[in-house]
């Protein structure tokens, strides 16, 4: 039977038949987009009836394009579709269905019904053609219009009532960020800002003259310690205004529990990162994190890092980007006037309390009578204390400890003003002499030197002495919660969380008057037992004292006494505990490798303590931690020197394997091949390879070899150190094995056989309740499922990927999940769908406090790739740039070889052939240098994969690259 001809009797022109077939392929591609849209909403989405209505959907395009013939009448009805699903991603993904909008799940519940009759009248409409045996079909407009009005009846219920739930949600990433994470378990662990001053008086003119100008400008708080500046930032970011703009988004971050001794730019950026919740001590993610939205952020006592003992010039320069950011308003308090950085900034001189205010604030305290005599009295005592409130608080509260009459308060206060000015060539400030009157007081003087004691240690250690631990720090002081109850009450020292702790301005005036007294010199023994005892037994604890024990550390380091073997064995628990429960920058290399005649080259050839040895090591082990691949190299390096001096054969060549594995993850796989040969030479040198050694390293020497071409080699290996895994049953090394030859097979175009090791590394997984190598597995094969063109199967097993590693909380597993979605959506040409899934990501990161920069980067490559993509060069380059700025911070040669490749394609496709030559000659240097072959970049990450039709770099290799 010959096939009808459905557009009408008779022949056709040439030429209409021609536009005929160019709007069939048009209005094929149309559908084949839209329903690909739709197929990848409804993974992504967690909500039952979403999915059910995007099938349905889905389906019913699906049989419009495979039969009916008016496929251009359905265009209406596309462009709905099209939009149902954009309004249900925005809605749907990300969220648990429990926090789904009900109006949304009622609209989406009669839209259900809906798309059920229209999926039953096509398919009615397909089988009836079937039947016949005819090839297609078709629907009156009359019923494709009343379709059309049913799926526009959903979309106006979610313009109506769900737009403003749709814009807090994701109208941009900071806002979608910022709705997530105040109250759910497991996300950010930021510090809330600090409430209202509970003691402010007389300052209301300047905090609104502050927050006037911060509309404009930063603002900088200048005064003497002790005049109110943190009370003043409290108060500012308390104030209406402020809260309605910057919102949950206000930061206090003090660092008055810090010697400036402590101070570098890492600990500088870290201490910032800590309050914002942020996992990475990299200013770059704190850069991020701030960019999102509108910040306010105090940095309170800021003499401390300007003081730094090193890198207080890069501090200010860090201040400066941070300041730079359209989102970020800064406030600076600091009793330094001269303010390092190049911050637009009106500098605010805090004067001292008006003597109105100042007798509110003592009185608050302090109860008089208010005749004009007693008043008088009053004043001239607060004109002596230079109307200056944290004297005025501490001399209120001296008086009011001890029942003094004002004549008595008048005649104590006089009698230590007259001492002081003797003993201090009649310089005198009235914050030192009300903190010696409060100590010179009955109820601290009946305690004896134990309160003073107390105050040294609590002066000493930044974050103060912790409750639970007072009888270990002072075991020979049996009334010591009596002298804190002491203490506390005379306003020396305040609770905070479960510590107790001093104000700033008196914790330095006891460090600088009290710490070296000769009748009472600083007695750290108990301390020094008690901390390093709790280093022996290991433990999260060192996540809240960590900056106490750092201190002690430091101090005993830089005493060369007869101690030291101790000190560098609390250094070395020290670190590995930071490590293992709080990564984060430290100062504490200053101690280990500062020293005279001790610099890390150790040119004196000394022979090195066991326990500097391991300090050294597992310094290098934290710089690796926090992904400072450049200065985890470096230490390692040295610690292997110092093993080596020691003649400790085994720690090494361990170092030496770390260093090479740094090398690894940084991209420098000639130093790596190099290392780990020199590493297998020195085993074999020292009569130390066992085959569990020699099988080990092959597993990483293949690594590097596969990253470099040498595909043959590396499986050689791969294969060996397999055979001995299995010779020895050692599971989880046949696991890693089997998964290595796997990508080995992949990358040589053998796909049978690395699905094979894919699906044995899956059960392996399975059996050992491996979820990150479950993961992984699935990664494999969604990767080689979408080689094949199985796009819906690759989803599917991404999708399980995602919920696997969503369950474990592995924040960078759900990170590299979501960027293979990504390139699967970018690689079918829906750009929509992998911006969305890119910006889950950057909610995945933010939620779960995890914004390294190397996450951010890669979610920034995948982001320009899928620009690129889209045909936005402008875009692309932009994201690939800030790749590449991001490379330098993270050392990740890998990365930066790809993104420079990237940047000469798009210099090439809009025909800047210079600039496509100089980034071409860039990657080959690149290349060259690491050891990267030409033709395998994307081997670590196959996903980021540019198209065949990307083919500047191959003309640049083969020396066709057009000429200008």
């Amino acid at each position: 039977m010959p096939r009808p001809n459905w557009r009408g009797k008779g022949k056709t022109s040439s030429k209409s038949s021609a536009i005929e077939t160019k709007s069939h392929d048009n209005a094929i591609a149309l559908l084949s987009n839209v329903i690909g849209l739709l197929d990848t909403t409804a993974d992504l989405v967690p909500l039952d009836v979403a999915k059910g209505v995007l099938s349905t959907l889905s389906s019913i395009l699906t049989t419009v394009k495979n039969t009916m013939q008016n496929k251009d009448d359905f265009a209406e009805v596309l462009d709905r579709c099209e939009k149902i699903a954009n309004s249900v991603k925005r809605s749907a993904c990300g969220r648990p269905e429990s926090d789904t909008d009900p109006t949304l799940v009622r609209a989406l519940d009669e839209l259900k019904s809906s798309v059920d009759v229209i999926e039953k009248t096509v398919k009615a409409k397909e089988q009836r053609a079937l039947r016949y045996r005819v090839f297609s079909a078709s629907v009156d407009r009359e019923s494709i219009a009343k379709w059309k009005e049913q799926l526009d009846s959903f979309l106006r219920i979610c313009d109506h009532e769900l737009i403003v739930h749709i814009d807090m949600e994701i109208g941009n990433i900071g806002r979608a960020l910022k709705e997530g994470m105040d109250t759910k378990p497991g996300e950010l662990d930021r510090e809330p800002p600090p409430g209202w001053p509970s003691m402010f008086f007389g300052r209301d003119d300047l905090v609104r003259d502050a927050v006037e100008s911060l509309d404009l400008q930063h603002v900088v708080l200048v005064g003497p310690g002790g005049i109110g500046k943190s009370s003043i930032a409290k108060a500012i970011l308390n104030e209406d205004s402020i809260v309605a703009k910057f919102q949950d988004r206000r930061f206090f971050v003090s660092f008055d529990n810090i010697d400036a001794s402590q101070i570098t730019l890492d600990t500088f950026v870290q201490r910032i990162a800590d309050v914002l919740g942020v996992k990475s001590a990299l200013l770059g993610a704190v850069k991020t994190y701030l960019a999102a939205s509108n910040v306010l952020i105090v940095l309170d006592n800021a003499e401390t890092f300007q003081d730094a003992a090193s890198g207080s010039d890069r501090i200010a320069e860090a201040i400066d980007e941070l300041g730079a950011l359209p989102s970020v308003r800064i406030i600076l308090t600091t009793r330094n006037r001269r303010v390092s950085t190049n911050l637009s900034r009106i500098i605010v001189d805090v004067p001292v309390l008006n003597p109105s205010a100042a007798r509110e604030a003592f009185t608050k305290i302090y109860w008089i009578d208010g005749s004009p005599a007693i008043i008088a009295i009053v004043d001239e005592l607060l004109k002596d204390l230079d109307f200056h409130a944290l004297s005025i608080n501490l001399l209120a509260h001296v008086a009011t400890e001890n029942q003094w009459t004002l004549d008595r308060l008048k005649s104590e206060w006089k009698k230590q003003q007259t001492d002081l000015l003797e003993v201090s060539g009649g310089k005198l400030q009235s914050v030192s002499v009300t903190i010696e009157l409060s100590l010179a007081s009955s109820s601290i003087k009946k305690l004896g030197n134990d309160a003073r004691h107390v105050m040294q240690v609590a002066a000493f250690l930044p974050q103060g002495v912790n409750e639970e631990n007072l009888e270990h720090l002072f075991p020979t002081i049996r009334n010591i919660r009596s002298i804190i109850d002491a203490l506390c009450r005379l306003s020396l020292m305040y609770r905070k969380a479960e510590a107790y702790a001093m104000l700033s301005p008196i914790r330095i005036h006891i460090l600088n008057t009290h710490q070296s007294h000769d009748t009472l010199p600083l007695d750290l023994i108990h301390v020094r037992n008690h901390y390093y005892a709790q280093l022996d037994d290991g433990g999260a604890w060192i996540t809240t004292e960590d900056a106490n024990v750092e201190r002690l550390i430091a101090h005993d380091l830089s005493r060369a006494t007869a101690h030291m073997e101790l000190a560098y064995k609390a250094c070395s628990r020290f670190l590995y505990l930071l490590m293992l429960h709080k990564p984060r920058p430290t100062s504490l290399r200053i101690g280990i490798l500062g020293k005279p005649g001790n610099n890390h080259h150790f040119v004196d050839q000394r022979e090195p303590s066991y326990w500097e040895a391991w300090s050294v090591c597992h310094l290098g082990g934290l710089a690796a931690a926090l992904r400072n691949d450049r200065e985890a190299i470096e230490l390692l390096t040295t610690a292997k020197q110092l093993f080596a001096l020691r003649q400790h054969h085994e720690m090494t060549v361990r170092c030496l394997e770390g260093v090479a594995g740094r090398h690894f993850l940084s991209g420098n796989l000639s130093a790596c091949e190099e290392t780990f040969q020199e590493a297998l030479n020195l085993r074999r040198e020292y009569h130390i390879l066992s085959p569990d050694d020699q099988a080990r390293i092959n597993l990483r020497l293949g690594d590097a070899m596969m990253h470099k071409g040498r595909l043959q080699e590396a499986l050689t290996l791969f294969t060996s150190a397999q055979e001995y895994f299995d010779s020895t049953g050692d599971a989880s090394n046949i696991a890693w094995a089997t998964s290595r030859r796997g990508e080995a097979e992949w990358h040589s175009g053998n796909c049978a056989a690395a699905r094979q090791h894919f699906e044995t590394r899956l059960s392996f997984a399975t059996r050992m309740n491996d979820k990150h190598g479950h993961v992984w597995s699935l990664i494999c094969v969604a990767r080689d499922e979408a080689r094949d063109g199985h796009y819906m199967e690759a989803r599917k097993v991404l999708e399980e990927a995602f919920t696997l590693a969503s369950e474990g909380n592995n924040i960078d597993f759900t990170c590299r999940v979501l960027w293979q979605q990504a390139a699967l959506a970018s690689d079918q040409g829906h750009f929509d769908c992998a911006r969305d899934i890119l910006m889950r990501a950057f909610v995945e990161m933010t939620t779960h406090g995890w914004q390294s920069v190397s996450t951010i980067a890669m979610t920034n490559d995948c982001s320009a790739r899928n620009e690129l993509f889209a045909g936005d060069y402008e875009k692309a380059r932009e994201l690939f740039l800030g790749v590449e700025d991001s490379c330098d911070e993270t050392s990740d040669l890998e990365l930066q070889i790809r993104s420079s490749r990237a940047l000469g394609e798009i210099a090439l496709l809009e025909g800047d052939i210079t600039g496509a030559r100089k980034w071409f000659t860039k990657t080959k240097s690149l290349c060259d240098g690491t050891g990267t072959h030409p033709d395998f970049l994307y081997i670590g990450n196959p996903h980021t994969r540019l198209k065949e039709e990307h083919n500047g770099w191959k003309l640049f290799l083969k020396g066709r690259l057009p000429s200008v």
